[in-house]
């Protein structure tokens, strides 16, 4: 009988600190599945051998916090709410916020030498997932929630006199300068003619500040809504802002 005993005894720390395998002869874990696994209530991360984990709360996701380190769950900001690219910013997940606008009309703009002159008709609006952005068929403004670097695009089509200097980009109205902007002489080949003015750059922006999207130019200029030709008419003119960290 004491042989007994000691056998279980002997052998027992073997079954305790032994690794379980389903679906698999060499387990490479406490426990591993090889196979799919189905939870019907909750999943708790971390705790201890007294102690039970965290469930999380709605709407949080799981975050590897690499190797010998439980999981965790963190919050991913803006949903389900918002619409938009999730970034990861400081190790944490938000949606990044976004602005994309077209005109809904052309409009025109008197020759400003000395100062600047914030694009009307920006009333259609494609996303402004954080509601900062303001339009009027005469200005435009916005802000950015928190400071960062955003990505700047800007396109659009302009009417005006040959060899005039039209600027068109992003105005700090806090500091009364610009930020961003894109400038060329007007060399359309006949009169009358459209020449396409790109702003393409990822600048710092401060959530303190008020800006808008604005333009410039020694001459009246037209930015026109739409293209068209004998195969179609689109929208070409667009301005669009979008955070990266």
């Amino acid at each position: 009988m004491k042989k007994k005993i000691l056998l279980i005894f002997l052998t027992l720390p073997l079954f305790y600190n032994s690794q379980v395998g389903i679906n698999s002869l060499t387990p490479q874990k406490t426990l591993h599945v090889n196979g799919s696994l189905q939870i019907v209530n909750e999943l708790n991360l971390g705790g201890s051998a007294s102690k039970a984990g965290s469930a999380g709360l709605s709407g949080q996701v799981l975050k590897s916090n690499g190797p010998g380190v439980a999981p965790s769950w963190q919050n991913l900001a803006g949903v389900p709410t918002s619409t938009g690219t999730v970034i990861v910013v400081d190790g944490q997940f938000m949606v990044a916020q976004e602005i994309a606008v077209q005109l809904t009309a052309d409009f025109t703009a008197s020759a400003t030498l000395a100062s600047t002159v914030a694009i009307g008709n920006l009333t259609n609006e494609i996303i402004d997932n954080e509601n900062t952005f303001k339009g009027s068929s005469t200005t435009n403004s916005f802000k950015v929630s928190n400071n960062g670097i955003y990505q700047v695009i800007i396109n659009a089509q302009l009417s005006t006199t040959n060899g005039s200097l039209p600027v068109i980009g992003i105005w700090d109205d806090t500091n009364n300068k610009w930020i961003a902007r894109v400038n060329d002489t007007f060399t359309a080949p006949t009169s009358g003619g459209l020449q396409t003015y790109t702003l393409l750059t990822d600048i710092s922006m401060s959530a303190a500040n008020t800006y808008s999207f604005r333009l410039s130019n020694t001459n009246d200029v037209t930015i026109r809504q739409t293209s068209g030709g004998s195969s179609g008419t689109g929208p070409v003119s667009q301005v669009s802002l979008k955070r990266l960290k």
